[in-house]
């Protein structure tokens, strides 16, 4: 039994929405997560430099991360250009190579506008690996990133979190038990880590929390599929989330870590 289970007000909640397919449930968490966790990825701090290479980078890692599902339209080139204090012209190169790549399409007419892709290309583990590479970074460095920053964050996220981000957690965890699809249950791991960051009322940490799982998200969508690891993960995620419910800044912090560097075995396993 959950922490928040444990109230008569979460078992009313509970039962009003016990005949919820996941799919059904899913999209309620869309609705309200992903287009503010796509806009904390997208905002960041504003890019001074290599404005370009930047938007295209955070674009792309909106839609690797499931921030933005297939099918789903973009913002305008106006509203993406207002959020990243970049230029329009910037924001329509950047929409240009991503479509060229097949990770975005682009339809004309009335109804027309910038779409996800629905079946876009997958990245390799030895591509992903190389391209790291490449930028001068490493698996090491952005799972270090990630330990460090998660384990302050969710700290903070025990102290100030609302009752109804504690729900939407509680949801979200609910949720990853039900999916059946590795996707899908990535797209929601994804939303709960963001939302912990969100908890933390500051926009700072939300974009740096964005910034690490926007990396994170290519190695884990890269990877083969374990039912197992995912499962313990949820498991970790409930301890995680009772943590801060009771306003256990410590025992959520070693919950945290816990989670973080058993995900950083299962990678490193792997690479």
């Amino acid at each position: 039994m959950t922490i928040l289970s444990q109230t008569e007000s979460y078992q009313t909640r509970k039962s009003s929405s016990i005949n919820l397919s996941p799919t059904a449930l899913n999209s309620l968490l869309t609705r309200n997560t992903s287009r503010r966790s796509a806009d904390a990825l997208l905002r960041g701090p504003k890019p001074t430099v290599n404005a370009f290479e930047v938007t295209l980078e955070r674009l792309g890692s909106a839609v690797k991360m499931g921030l933005y599902e297939p099918g789903d339209q973009l913002p305008s080139e106006r509203e993406i250009a207002e959020i990243m204090g970049v230029s329009r012209a910037t924001v329509r190169e950047a929409i240009r190579l991503l479509t060229e790549q097949g990770i975005l399409v682009a339809r004309r007419g009335r109804t027309g506008g910038t779409f996800v892709s629905k079946s876009p290309l997958p990245e390799t583990l030895q591509n992903l690996r190389a391209r790291l590479s490449a930028k001068g970074s490493s698996v090491t460095e952005i799972l270090d990133h990630r330990l460090v920053a998660e384990s302050g964050v969710v700290e903070l996220a025990a102290q100030r979190a609302t009752d109804a981000q504690k729900w939407e957690l509680q949801a979200l965890v609910d949720a990853m038990e039900q999916v059946e699809d590795f996707a899908e249950y990535h797209k929601l791991d994804t939303r709960f880590h963001l939302l912990i960051a969100a908890a933390t009322q500051t926009d700072r940490l939300t974009s740096v929390v964005a910034e690490i799982h926007a990396e994170l998200s290519d190695l884990l969508t890269a990877a083969p599929y374990s039912k197992a690891q995912c499962r313990h993960a949820n498991e970790q995620h409930q301890d995680i989330l009772d943590a801060i419910c009771l306003g256990q800044a410590t025992r959520a912090r070693a919950k945290i870590q816990e989670h973080i560097l058993a995900t950083n075995s299962f990678l490193n396993g792997l690479l």
